[in-house]
């Protein structure tokens, strides 16, 4: 079976810390965050128009990140709360709505102190256990949706509790794509587009990595989230800003770079905001007084040293012809078209051969399509793996 890229985890050599300013895993605040300003404003006025906003991107480039931004930004208002929700483990409507219950119960737990005993009430019927969170040992709920048919019932009571608060609840509910890949085809899109318009103080947010997928549930004038939502894709940060804020970070404590060489730093990794910040990281951790060429390249060969183990696992489970449309891919940066003869006679390969590959390696997560110089163009998904295959 062939393993998804998205699975290598980078974050286990990261050393994460608060000394070191480039944070790859967590959302740290304003000061470890950089731009977004446009996407910020865009989202708030969203908000306060009572606008629903479908938001993707690429994975790591940032997504969960602006959202717990935004969500920084709102809860210095009185009276807003806001609910952020991961469903990418999720494997049915049931766990989806347990997941989202209990964000909520968290949120409110958190913005009205004391009110637990009350929280339970409204879910009596799902018979709630209290317990005691052993990070905060605070008293939570738990709450467990076990049959579809408690779905809608469940949707019912939440938004019953919500719709009876004194704000405005903002609930952000992060790679909602993933209800396209349950077994049991999901109802939750039209179980939860009932409600969007009814709750007036609730406002959502639902975003993703996979826009295919997302597109196929907010575009289709068959589905039911077609035309609720605003659209917004999140495309990498300027460059220039970006290069400005490592800069600062590096220069801050005293490691003395160039903007030459931050430049370079970023174009390797093809302004990809979590491959940059795990970069920069490594880099930081080390300590040096001066940073130059020679300690940026160390670092190039440390990293791909690193992962080069879970690369060949990967490369094991590729056809020939779907390694050589990658490798050559990696190769030429990008591609616009792998029927091009020139690109198949190079990288010696049928017509049908590459468009088989692309198929699949799109499909596995490995290359993705995207718009530079207004022309669509075929990349390698993860930027140290597009690095690697360059060399091979």
């Amino acid at each position: 079976m062939m393993h998804k890229l998205r699975f290598i985890n980078y974050g286990s050599f990261i050393v994460n810390n608060m000394e070191n300013p480039f944070v790859t895993y967590h959302y740290a605040g304003p000061a470890y965050f950089c731009d977004r300003e446009t996407e910020l404003s865009k989202l708030l006025e969203a908000f306060d128009n009572h606008r629903y906003v479908l938001l993707y991107s690429m994975r790591r480039l940032g997504k969960s990140g602006l959202i717990h931004h935004l969500h920084q930004v709102l809860n210095k208002r009185r009276n807003v709360m806001t609910i952020y929700c991961d469903v990418q483990n999720t494997r049915s409507d049931q766990e989806f709505m347990t997941k989202l219950i209990s964000a909520a119960i968290a949120a409110v737990e958190k913005s009205k102190k004391g009110v637990i005993a009350r929280i339970g009430k409204y879910f009596g019927a799902l018979r709630p256990v209290l317990t005691f969170d052993p990070a905060t040992n605070l008293p939570t709920i738990e709450v467990q949706v076990h049959d579809r048919q408690q779905v809608q019932s469940s949707l019912d009571i939440l938004m019953e509790m919500l719709g009876g608060l004194d704000q405005s609840v903002q609930i952000a509910v992060d790679e909602f794509q993933q209800i396209s890949n349950y077994e049991v085809p999901s109802n939750i899109d039209a179980t939860l587009r009932g409600y969007l318009h009814k709750i007036p103080n609730t406002h959502f947010i639902f975003s993703g990595s996979q826009r295919h997928l997302l597109l196929e549930l907010f575009s289709d004038a068959k589905k039911p989230f077609f035309s609720a939502t605003d659209h917004m894709h999140l495309h990498p940060l300027d460059p220039q800003i970006y290069a400005d804020f490592i800069l600062k970070k590096f220069r801050g404590s005293k490691q003395k770079i160039s903007m030459e060489v931050v430049e370079h730093i970023i174009d390797w990794t093809r302004i990809h905001t979590y491959h940059t910040q795990y970069f920069c990281n490594r880099l930081f951790a080390k300590r040096h007084q001066e940073i130059g060429p020679k300690q940026v390249e160390e670092i190039k060969s440390e990293v791909l040293y690193t992962f080069e183990q879970s690369f060949l696992q990967l490369q094991s489970t590729l056809s020939r012809n779907q390694w050589k449309c990658l490798r050559g891919i990696a190769h030429e940066n990008s591609v616009e078209s792998v029927s091009n003869k020139e690109f198949l006679q190079k990288y010696n390969l049928a017509q049908s051969s590459a468009h088989q590959a692309v198929h699949v390696l799109l499909d596995h997560e490995l290359i993705y399509e995207e718009r530079k110089d207004d022309k669509l163009r075929w990349f390698v998904y993860d930027p140290f793996f597009s690095r690697w295959l360059e060399n091979r």
